[in-house]
């Protein structure tokens, strides 16, 4: 049985990988895996992603084009983990640095569905534009966590489970809650993490 699911898990990569802008050595795809758009995706080495993970580009919503002009929208780097049932979905710059680990249920992304006009559906309006969201090196985000657009979550921070990341997390930061806030801190003068 374990070779019939290596010969399946083999096969199913090979043919997954194919249209990315770039699929680095090592990585691979858990099926089964829900993508669009590949052609914006880049995925650096040794990189893990998840059963039932959804990793995407959203070009046009309801045949609403987004005007994103980049050849690549969502980049992500070396030796990152990503766990099972992610949902990261860019429409023009989401950007997940490396050592990075995302456990199960993590959303991340650069836009929203926009809602300001209220006369209309909310399903008849356009995706927020030009987001821009970015996880840097060496983060640990937690079950459940969600990082919202225009966010950069800095290196070496600990995001904790179902935390809602609104705004800027520093480096080497510990942030829980909804909105997310800083706990902890990590001090380099006392070698050790503080309570903030």
């Amino acid at each position: 049985m374990n070779n019939i699911f290596s010969i399946f898990f083999r096969v199913y990569n090979y043919f997954i990988k194919k249209g990315f802008a770039h699929f680095g050595k090592g990585s691979s795809i858990k099926p089964f895996l829900n993508t669009t758009n590949k052609q914006y995706i880049w995925i650096g080495e040794k990189v893990n992603i998840g059963s039932f993970s959804w990793v995407a580009v959203s070009i046009d919503f309801r045949g609403l084009k987004t005007r994103s002009k980049r050849k690549i929208r969502l980049k992500i780097g070396d030796n990152v983990s990503i766990g099972n049932n992610a949902f990261i979905l860019a429409n023009n710059n989401l950007q997940i640095g490396s050592n990075v680990i995302l456990a199960p249920y993590v959303y991340v992304s650069d836009h929203i569905h926009q809602f300001h006009e209220v006369e209309k559906n909310l399903s008849d309006q356009p995706l927020s534009e030009n987001g821009e969201t970015i996880i840097e090196d060496n983060v640990f985000v937690g079950i459940k966590a969600s990082i919202l657009p225009n966010v950069r979550v800095g290196r070496h921070s600990v995001i904790g489970a179902n935390t809602v990341v609104t705004k800027d997390v520093p480096p080497f930061s510990v942030v829980v809650g909804n909105p997310g806030r800083v706990i902890k801190k990590y001090n380099f003068s006392e070698n050790r993490w503080l309570k903030v």
